[in-house]
C-alpha cells in the first residue's frame, strides 16, 4: 500500500515542506512555549499535525526508500503509538474487502454479534458511548492508550520479538518528556495533556470516516472541508480517494476529487459530509452508528 516505486523525490516538495514544518515548529513552540500566546494550543495542533505527516511517510511519500522515511517519521513527538506497529497496523487496514471487519480490521470500531453478546452492560455502554463525538474526543485516547500498554506489558512478558520496538517507545517517550522539562521548562502535565488533545483531533478526523456498507467501495467517506481541516489532516478527508489510491500524494488528493466531485461521490455511495461540523451537530451525544457488525463475506 506504499508507493515507493513510483514516487519522484523532487516532486514531492509539499510533503518535504510538512516534515521540515512540522519539525521546526514544534522545536519553536517548545524554545519559546512560555512567550508565545496559547501555547499548548499550538503544540497540540503541531502533535496533531505529526500525525499527519506520518501516516503520509508510512504510505511511501516523500522518498522511494522507505527506510528513509519509516526514520523521518520514527520519532513519537505525540507519544501514543510506536511508529512501527502504527504502519503495520494501517496497512492491513487498507485491505478494502475487509474494512469496517471486527478482529479483521484493525482499525475498526464495530464490534462482531459474537463479542457483543457475550458483552456486559457497561461494556455495552462504553462501546455506544464511543460511537459519539464526545465520547470519541473526550474518552477515546485513554482507551487506546489502556489498550496499547496491555499489548506492550503481554509483548514483554511473552517475550514477543515486538517488545525491543515497545522499549524502544517508551525510552524515546522517556526522552521528549525529559528534554521538554529539562530544556525548555515544559510540564511533564502539559506536554502530555497536549498529545492527548492532539489524539482527539485525530480521532476526529477518523470519527465516522468508515461506515458499515455492502460494498467496500461505499464504505469510506469524503468530507468537504475548509483548508485549515485539511492541511491539519493532509487532505486525507478525501478518505475515500485515499483508499481507493494509498499511493496518490496527499497534496493531489483535493485537485483529483474536485476534478470530477459527481464520479466520486456516485462511486462511493454518496458518503459525503461538507464539513466536519455536521458530526458536531448530528452526533455530538448521538451515536453514528449501532457498534454491531453484521457481518460480511470477504467476496462483497
Amino acid at each position: 500500500m506504499t508507493n515507493t516505486a513510483t514516487t519522484n523525490t523532487l516532486r514531492e516538495w509539499p510533503t518535504w515542506l510538512a516534515i521540515i514544518g512540522v519539525y521546526s515548529l514544534w522545536c519553536i513552540v517548545l524554545i519559546n512555549f512560555h512567550s508565545i500566546p496559547w501555547a499548548p494550543l499550538w503544540l497540540t495542533l503541531i502533535l496533531g499535525f505529526h500525525g499527519s505527516v506520518q501516516h503520509e511517510l508510512l504510505h511511501g511519500h516523500p522518498t522511494s526508500k522507505q527506510t528513509l522515511n519509516d526514520l523521518i517519521a520514527y520519532p513519537p513527538l505525540s507519544l501514543w503509538y510506536p511508529y512501527p506497529i502504527y504502519k503495520r497496523t494501517h496497512l492491513k487496514h487498507h485491505e478494502n474487502a475487509d474494512l469496517t471487519v471486527p478482529s479483521v480490521d484493525p482499525e475498526s470500531y464495530f464490534i462482531s454479534q459474537e463479542v457483543w453478546a457475550g458483552m456486559s452492560r457497561a461494556a455495552r455502554l462504553v462501546a455506544t458511548i464511543n460511537m459519539t463525538i464526545a465520547g470519541r474526543l473526550l474518552f477515546a485516547p485513554f482507551w487506546h492508550l489502556l489498550e496499547l500498554k496491555r499489548q506492550m506489558f503481554q509483548s514483554i512478558r511473552s517475550g514477543n520479538p515486538q517488545r525491543n520496538t515497545w522499549l524502544l517507545h517508551e525510552f524515546l517517550c522517556f526522552v521528549i518528556l525529559f528534554g521538554a522539562l529539562s530544556f525548555f521548562d515544559v510540564n511533564i502535565f502539559t506536554y502530555i495533556a497536549c498529545s492527548y488533545f492532539a489524539q482527539s483531533s485525530t480521532l476526529l478526523r477518523s470519527f465516522y470516516e468508515h461506515r458499515i456498507a455492502e460494498k467496500p467501495e461505499h464504505r469510506s467517506v469524503v468530507v468537504r472541508s475548509f483548508l485549515p481541516f485539511r492541511l491539519l489532516f493532509l487532505n486525507n478527508n478525501f478518505h475515500a480517494l485515499h483508499h481507493k489510491n494509498p499511493g496518490m500524494s496527499w497534496f493531489k488528493l483535493g485537485r483529483e476529487y474536485y476534478s470530477k466531485p459527481e464520479y466520486y461521490d456516485e462511486q462511493n455511495g454518496y458518503f459525503v459530509e461538507r464539513g466536519y461540523w455536521q458530526w458536531f451537530s448530528k452526533y455530538t451525544l448521538k451515536p453514528c452508528s449501532n457498534p454491531v457488525h453484521p457481518g460480511f463475506v470477504k467476496s462483497d
